[in-house]
């Protein structure tokens, strides 16, 4: 995946949400999570504007956030 981190940001934070369900974790999961993929996509751009077609190759094989646990993971990375 792309993101790893921001993944890891979000189940981090559901963490909180279920182990301290206050009105202000529940106001602020959804709003930390726009967040954290409008920054995913603003650095995406960014990267595609300075690696162009490269970088475009890579999201094609790459997924944003959800890992593929295909086989088609492993093919890729054999060529």
């Amino acid at each position: 995946m792309r993101h790893p981190q921001y993944v890891a940001f979000v189940l981090i934070m559901l963490g909180f949400l279920l182990q301290w369900p206050t009105l202000l974790t529940l106001i602020m999961f959804p709003v930390l999570v726009w967040m954290y993929v409008h920054l995913a996509l603003t650095e995406e751009r960014d990267a595609l504007a300075e690696f162009g077609r490269a970088y475009e190759a890579y999201c094609e094989r790459t997924p944003r956030f959800i890992p593929r646990w295909s086989s088609g993971a492993s093919k890729a990375s054999s060529h």
